[in-house]
């Protein structure tokens, strides 16, 4: 038995389990979750009582033997809070995420968070899932539910996969349902196949805040990736999505890992029939962080003129968020409850703070007394 472990990668055990044992381990397993695992069904996926995910094999499918592999989450989440102590991001990175995500109400983003096999995709969006405003009826769709939210509108949606008893229910048919459902907010656990020209057909039909996560080295290889077989959206329709989201998983001395993002890229337009990206943020080796290229970002004047707000207006939100999260870090505050009642609050403070008249002069004043009510600025 072998145990891959966060911090210190794989470790070999002292346990060793009979060819025997084990197809008794899985017949119980399989058995508790209403299915067979034999010579006409050799391979298995299930969940286990505390969310752990399972898949097994049997021979012919393995032939030297059956497998299992158990998938356990940790039980309290990590929030934004533990990406900032842990290093992935810093607080300002957070700040910003933290708007692109809420878009002010106004123009939420579409994301896709793009990386190698765990390089932490999953991760982050659980995390920007966390920064969503409470009351927004989000949907979740995912081919094994590893999601954790304190979300008091989440619907999680899962695939089925086709067996002898069972039909399939596809990504793409889980997505094409959610569309029904007048949802506010959607998140697709991994884009593979046809799933993406649905779901990208639906953010240029105005399903805003949509996110995602696509299996990628590059923001660059994102862009063909997404663009090519099997899933295959056109140039064009990648428009709609704001941010492109670059994880990597890299090796640290004396053995382990450590999980960063290393590019935060807006889609800034077309050329040549390709979109061209603007990076935002990128990784610096030398200080180990995330810093600012210098290019200025678009979401930033999307978000504000959505929003009606002056360019400083919003320079000085992100600054209200920075230093919320530079305070929680501060004070150690990083379970899921405790930051998203944070931030949940943070938005009920917001919305009761009382609206800001323009200054008009004393003619304007008396006209609009006169045909209609004074004009009111959002803050």
């Amino acid at each position: 038995v072998k145990v891959y472990h966060r911090k210190y990668g794989v470790c070999t055990t002292n346990v060793i389990v009979s060819n025997e044992d084990m197809r008794k381990v899985l017949n119980e397993i399989a058995s508790f979750v209403g299915k067979k695992i034999d010579a006409a069904a050799p391979l298995f996926d299930g969940r286990l009582p505390d969310g752990s995910r399972v898949n097994a094999t049997v021979p012919p499918a393995s032939p030297d033997g059956p497998t299992l592999t158990i998938r356990k989450f940790l039980k309290d989440p990590m929030t934004i809070v533990d990406l900032i102590k842990n290093g992935t991001i810093n607080s300002l990175v957070g700040a910003y995420l933290w708007l692109w995500v809420e878009g002010l109400k106004y123009k939420p983003s579409n994301v896709i968070l793009s990386g190698g096999s765990s390089s932490g995709k999953t991760t982050t969006m659980n995390v920007l899932a966390m920064l969503i405003p409470v009351e927004e009826r989000l949907i979740t769709i995912e081919d094994a539910a590893e999601l954790q939210l304190e979300h008091e509108h989440w619907i999680r949606m899962e695939t089925v996969p086709a067996s002898r008893d069972v039909n399939e229910v596809s990504m793409d048919a889980l997505l094409k349902n959610t569309l029904r459902m007048r949802p506010d907010r959607i998140i697709i656990g991994e884009i593979r196949s046809k799933e993406a020209n649905t779901l990208f057909n639906a953010m240029n039909t105005g399903h805003e805040g949509c996110m995602g996560t696509v299996h990628a080295n590059t923001a660059s290889e994102t862009i063909i990736r997404l663009t090519t077989p099997p899933m295959s959206v056109e140039p064009m329709m990648l428009m709609a999505l704001d941010l492109i989201i670059m994880h990597q998983r890299m090796t640290i001395k004396g053995g382990g890992s450590v999980r960063r993002i290393v590019e935060i890229s807006e889609i800034a337009g077309l050329e040549k029939n390709r979109p061209r990206l603007n990076t935002i943020f990128k990784w610096d080796p030398a200080s180990n962080t995330l810093k600012e290229t210098g290019v200025p970002s678009k979401l930033r004047e999307k978000i504000s003129r959505a929003a009606n707000i002056s360019l400083k207006e919003f320079d000085e939100l992100l600054r209200e968020r920075q230093e919320i999260f530079d305070g929680l870090v501060i004070k150690n505050y990083r379970d899921a409850k405790t930051v998203t009642k944070v931030i949940q609050n943070y938005y009920l403070k917001k919305a009761e703070e009382p609206e800001k008249e323009e200054e008009i002069g004393d003619e304007e004043e008396e006209k609009r007394t006169i045909f209609g009510k004074k004009k009111i600025i959002k803050t």
